[in-house]
């Protein structure tokens, strides 16, 4: 059966973008002999390796002409709010993005990486917090994280090809122009399609005296320009960094919330979590809790109690107020667990640690990838397809989990006709000229895949249509 809410069906490439100012360089250390390290001051939230990262399949591919339809998939969440336990609010959202898709004589081809699920918070996440996210439609808690920042070195940026470090890409949107734009221009945006544009990654020094950039504070994403081609347009950066989630554990249940007493012990289905003794060292106050499984060995814990106006992002800090035993997870509250003879804790059930481009949950032919803000925050979960995919007329592909279907009706040339459902509802019917390429749903990602492709304005847009059929 058709659904027939009335809404606003979109195929488009353009909308207003985002920027950030631009802010002028003095003197910059590129030339220098000595080794230039990462332009970051210690000390750091996450640890420093080199290289690439991890690497998405499809990464640089972005959506062909798409058809947008804010909506989203029927009956996936939008907008849906959830409140965690530090009493902060963040609407979620589900979406689908089909893209690099082709018409290939009687049916359609999508690559590897082509058609994702992506669990789409409205700001950053981190753990201790007591964090839920919704994938494929069931709530699990965030437990932990292990985030990286990576640099690159000797990196080129063009006109032409999207760079990638870490879970960021890259791309030269201006190179400099002396005496007019000094620093060069780019489009950053992460593999799921978070965005702004332009993005001020670029050579700032407080002194040329020093080693140091003075760089816009709480962000990850920088670089050192060793030289800038005006002709090729291109800039070659002696680093360039990002950041990038390489395993996170994720909870199915929150088996309990509060305060326990020394001595006082907590069942729950996994087993059963006692609070041995709370004391006092010359570092602090330590927890010591045991952890019994239902089956195998039980093991003891001593975490340290950690007082702070802000929460500890640093890993470091936090393996000292989370233990991770098997299906079972204690979470120590980070601004002052222990009072008297009392800690406030969290108990997570079933709890599983999900790896970067590995399989999510057992789904054959679906990988998880985790994305990083630009100060690492978890600020998404893609579940791709890691394999190619082929659709002929009248098959339906089922989405993750079966949590979805994307149908292809028919092809007529190079004119295609489908439709995207899940729960017994279905999209309009949809009809694009050489691919299905489609973005559904709104959140951070979707309104940054429409920067991406295009930053002119959506209501003076000629090539604008609208389908008021919802």
């Amino acid at each position: 059966m058709k659904n027939t809410r009335t809404g606003l069906l979109i195929a488009t490439a353009g909308i207003l973008s985002l920027a950030l100012p631009l802010v002028s360089p003095v003197q910059s250390l590129a030339s220098s002999e000595e080794a230039v390290r990462p332009p970051f001051h210690d000390t750091l939230m996450y640890p420093v390796t080199s290289g690439k990262g991890s690497v998405l399949p499809g990464a640089t591919l972005v959506p062909d002409q798409p058809i947008f339809d804010f909506h989203g998939v029927p009956g996936w969440i939008q907008g849906k709010k959830y409140t965690n336990d530090m009493g902060v609010t963040i609407p979620k959202y589900e979406i689908l993005v089909v893209k690099g898709s082709r018409v290939n004589g009687d049916s359609v081809t999508i690559p590897a990486g082509g058609v994702y699920f992506d669990a789409s918070p409205a700001r950053g996440e981190i753990p201790m917090t007591g964090s839920a996210d919704d994938f494929l439609g069931k709530k699990y808690y965030f437990v932990d994280y292990r985030a990286h920042i990576i640099v690159r070195k000797n990196a080129p940026v063009d006109t032409k090809h999207w760079t990638a470090v870490g879970n960021h890409l890259y791309r030269l949107l201006s190179p400099p122009v002396p005496k007019v734009i000094p620093n060069p221009v780019l489009a950053w945006r992460t593999y799921d399609g978070v965005s702004i544009r332009p993005w001020a990654v670029t050579q700032r020094w407080q002194d040329a005296r020093h080693q140091w950039a003075d760089q816009t504070p709480m962000t990850y994403l920088q670089g050192v320009i060793a030289k800038s081609d005006k002709k090729s347009h291109s800039v070659l950066y002696r680093t360039l960094t990002g950041t990038a989630i390489s395993k996170e554990w994720w909870a199915s249940r929150k088996d309990f919330f509060g305060e326990v007493s020394k001595g006082q012990s907590i069942r729950t289905p996994d087993g059963i979590v006692k609070i041995e003794d709370i004391r006092s060292t010359p570092k602090g106050r330590t927890v010591s809790l045991t952890v019994r499984p239902r089956k195998g060995m039980a093991r003891r814990y001593n975490l340290q109690d950690f007082r702070s106006p802000s929460l500890p992002e640093s890993q470091t800090m936090r393996r000292r107020i989370i233990a991770i035993d098997g299906p079972s997870a204690v979470v120590l509250w980070p601004k002052g667990s222990v009072s008297g003879r009392k800690v406030k804790i969290w108990i997570y059930g079933d709890v599983r640690e999900w790896k970067t481009n590995a399989s999510f949950g057992g789904l054959k032919g679906w990988n998880y990838f985790p994305i990083a803000c630009p100060i690492a925050h978890h600020i998404g979960g893609m579940i791709y397809n890691s394999h190619s995919l082929s659709l002929r007329p009248g098959e339906s592909l089922p989405l993750p989990g079966r949590y979805g279907w994307l149908k292809l009706v028919s092809i007529q040339g190079q004119k295609v006709q489908f439709e995207v459902g899940s729960h017994h509802q279905w999209t309009p019917l949809m009809t694009k000229s050489g691919n299905l390429d489609s973005v559904f749903g709104e959140g951070r990602a979707v309104h940054g895949i429409l920067g991406t492709i295009d930053s002119t304005r959506l209501d003076l847009d000629r090539s604008v249509t609208t389908l008021q059929n919802r």
